[in-house]
């Protein structure tokens, strides 16, 4: 069982504040709110092992200053992709003019209480009388003609086809099942796509723009495609499909 240690005392830390501290050899991001209320979070990102210690801190939440990921401070549960897995917490005790820290033995689950997706839905600004054949898509995946139920596809289903073959290079999922892709349009052999990144400081956005551009362009009904990045409504882990979830260990 965890024994609390002492770290620091009260005099080096000010509201609004921070410290890195040390517990059992771990890195720790020790904070006073500006309330005079303490939290303690190991001062590793679960995403891709950064520190923490500048990033901002906002309502309860410290946002890792490298990919965007956020992590509650009182639970460390992540609250926004890429991060999937919760952040380690220390519980704080105050001794006379000493700052004492403990591991909390606390559930971290990742993303409590998260609800399955709608199905995206799709738009479409004027439909094609005659729909060819696609041609092969991205990484050599192809667009079939016809649907499960043996009726040929629509212009739209074909692009959600092409999109799927679009991976994140982080995540290992298509933007599709990852909910990126927000509304699908097409006018004639114009497509026009809406779309977003689990981060605005995503690293790899313009990679999967581009690749997602040219995977339309491969489809023969597609001569042009427009890929439009927006950030409003932000992207949450709400938009993944059961697929994507069950991919990344998510329940």
């Amino acid at each position: 069982m965890p024994e609390f240690e002492q770290v620091a005392s009260v005099d080096e830390l000010q509201p609004g504040g921070r410290l890195s501290v040390f517990v059992d050899d771990i890195p720790v991001l020790l904070l006073q709110h500006d309330d005079g209320t303490y939290a303690a979070v190991e001062d590793v990102c679960t995403h891709d092992g950064q520190p923490l210690t500048d990033g901002p801190v906002s309502d309860g939440e410290i946002t890792c200053p490298r990919h965007g990921a956020r992590f509650d401070l009182r639970t460390g549960q992540p609250k926004c992709m890429p991060a999937t897995e919760s952040v380690p917490i220390y519980d704080v005790k105050i001794e006379g003019n000493d700052i004492w820290l403990k591991l909390c033995e606390c559930d971290h689950a990742s993303f409590v209480g998260a609800q399955p997706v709608a199905a995206l839905q799709t738009q479409s600004q004027s439909q094609s009388a005659d729909v060819p054949d696609a041609e092969a898509a991205a990484e050599g995946a192809t667009a079939e003609d016809a649907s499960d139920d043996g009726r040929d596809k629509s212009v739209d289903e074909k692009m959600i086809d092409a999109l799927r073959t679009v991976i994140d290079p982080e995540l290992m999922v298509n933007i599709v099942d990852l909910g990126l892709v927000y509304s699908i349009n097409h006018d004639g052999q114009r497509a026009y796509v809406d779309m977003t990144l689990t981060s605005p400081a995503c690293p790899v956005g313009p990679q999967i723009v581009q690749q997602s551009k040219m995977a339309l362009e491969r489809l023969r009904d597609v001569d042009e495609a427009e890929i439009k990045l927006v950030m409003t409504p932000p992207w949450s882990p709400e938009r993944m499909t059961d697929e994507a979830r069950d991919h990344l260990g998510i329940f």
